[in-house]
């Protein structure tokens, strides 16, 4: 699959920023049949056409992976996907994301001059394509971003200790995180004496769940752009780093 994800990327003509594009079914379609097949030959016929189309790395992570993604998660609950159509699917819209960010200040220190935010998915958050979708963006626009995945209250309190942020984001999908996610907010507000805004979002709150779900949150949002100037981090401190397809 890697080798796919990389040859994808390299054969797409459009560059970035071609985010506000809309978004074609057909495409959308065939990515969604091709990622659940076993088999590579809808891949191979799927790059031509994403070529032609001029889709651009900044559409295919932000605009056609989470849709994808999306209809996975449907699919499944409408029992018309299997469990292993979703979990290769899942995998391999992962697979490609990682290659398209790649080039997107893909290290944990990113700008020098920039914010930095540490992205957090909490203990038994199984869904971690939104939290990649989000860390990807983040550090297409020049931010320095530290992913971490099911970090408990030491490990948290030692990186807090190596480590400054300027903003934490938390990511969950479903309703039964929503306690766990409440008692992590408290948990980093003590850890850093409330000195750190949080910002809470994920595929939860597509769903119609109301911001007031999270009081302890400094913000409830799903657009990364919102949080990061509530919390004075965007604007001149910001640097988007346009790459070559």
């Amino acid at each position: 699959m890697s080798r796919f994800a990389a040859e994808i990327v390299a054969r797409l003509s459009a560059r970035d920023g071609a985010t506000l594009a809309p978004i074609r079914e057909d495409l959308v379609r065939r990515l969604l049949l091709a990622v659940r097949s076993v088999d590579r030959a809808p891949f191979e016929a799927l790059k031509p056409d994403l070529r032609r189309a001029r889709v651009s790395r900044v559409a295919l992570a932000e605009l056609y992976i989470p849709e994808v993604a999306r209809r996975l998660g449907q699919g499944w609950h409408e029992d018309s996907c299997t469990f292993a159509e979703v979990t290769i699917g899942t995998a391999r819209l992962q697979a490609i994301l990682r290659d398209i960010a790649m080039s997107w200040s893909a290290d944990e220190h990113g700008l020098q001059d920039g914010p930095t935010v540490l992205v957090l998915l909490p203990p038994g958050e199984q869904h971690t394509l939104g939290g990649m979708v989000a860390v990807a963006k983040l550090r297409r626009m020049g931010v320095s971003v530290c992913l971490r995945i099911g970090s408990g209250p030491a490990e948290l309190r030692e990186l807090f200790v190596k480590r400054a942020f300027d903003a934490i984001m938390i990511s969950i999908a479903h309703a039964e995180m929503l306690e766990v996610c409440r008692k992590l907010v408290k948990t980093l507000k003590e850890m850093t004496g409330g000195r750190v805004p949080v910002a809470v979002g994920g595929a939860l709150f597509l769903e119609g769940v109301v911001a007031a779900a999270v009081p302890e949150a400094d913000i409830v949002t799903n657009d990364i752009e919102t949080a990061l100037q509530a919390f004075g981090l965007g604007g001149s401190r910001l640097r988007a780093q346009p790459g070559r397809a």
